[in-house]
């Protein structure tokens, strides 16, 4: 249930099916292990990270605590930003119109993961595998 409900708020922004199983299968590593029961209000880290993407509370102080809605709001007000300054990680000229163009789950969820997650390598193949799954799971 919570995984359908970032999906239908991400799907109501207008984000293609690909690129929300991209982020899903992000937020699944985050805090799904690897499924698609999503434990929104994860803290991990000892108290460091908190919600679906697991922002650092130094760097995102104000989204620690906060509902699964008011997580879905900040991604949505965070990821151009993150894309604007961060996006030359995946490849020159990538920015959040160029990612919202891509076609790929698991491309996606790779360019999700170096940019806006900015997780180590070793959990990029798992990333992709989930998006996989979520695009199954959601579309088919």
């Amino acid at each position: 249930p919570v995984a359908t409900q970032i999906w239908l708020y991400m799907k109501d922004l207008g984000w293609s099916d690909a690129v929300c199983a991209g982020i899903m299968g992000n937020i699944m590593a985050e805090v799904g292990g690897q499924t698609l029961k999503i434990q929104y209000e994860l803290y991990g880290g000892g108290g460091t990270f908190y919600g679906m993407c697991q922002w650092h509370k130094a760097y995102y102080p104000e989204i620690h605590g906060q509902s699964l809605e008011a997580q879905c709001d900040f991604l949505r007000d965070t990821i151009q930003k993150e894309f604007k300054m961060f996006g030359k990680i995946y490849a020159k000229g990538m920015n959040y119109d160029t990612f919202l163009q891509m076609e790929d789950p698991a491309e996606i969820a790779l360019c999700f993961a170096k940019v806006y997650e900015r997780c180590g390598s070793g959990s990029y193949t798992v990333r992709q595998k989930n998006a996989e799954k979520a695009y199954a799971y959601f579309v088919g």
